[in-house]
């Protein structure tokens, strides 16, 4: 068996191990989200006060009021971090975008309302209550 049939598989693992090394797709201390859309992620993140947030297909990373945060897909969901923080600052950052994100679905489903009952002739009436609580109320348009 010559040298060369030996040397070149273990050139190619080699190369392979060095990319995987490399790699910045994986995520390192990140936390599971329930977010699965990347420009929902993005709007969350801008209505909680992040700034300077790089997009790219599958993560994003930013600014915010926890520090540097980064988020990375990972197979259907979105991971995410506060890079170089405690846990628990990232637990406290997850929390608030997970309400973030609450928030802004709520007022695009109440959007999605008020167009369907125009279309239905109908007025849809929003009451907003101090706890966020919507109560919906259609009428007949005239």
């Amino acid at each position: 068996m010559s040298l060369e049939v030996l040397l070149i598989p273990i050139g190619i693992a080699a190369i392979a191990a060095i990319r995987e090394a490399g790699r910045t797709d994986l995520c390192e201390k990140c936390k599971t989200t329930r977010i699965t859309d990347q420009q929902l992620l993005h709007d969350a993140l801008l209505a909680m006060g992040a700034t300077r947030l790089s997009v790219a297909e599958g993560r994003m990373t930013g600014d915010s009021p926890y520090g540097r945060i980064t988020f990375q897909r990972i197979g259907e969901v979105f991971l995410g971090r506060v890079d170089h923080a405690e846990d628990q600052i990232t637990d406290n950052m997850l929390a608030a975008l997970d309400m973030s994100v609450g928030a802004l679905l709520q007022q695009r489903t109440i959007a999605s309302l008020h167009a369907r009952a125009a279309e239905m002739g109908m007025t849809l009436v929003s009451q907003t209550a101090a706890n966020g609580e919507v109560q919906l109320v259609f009428e007949q348009a005239t």
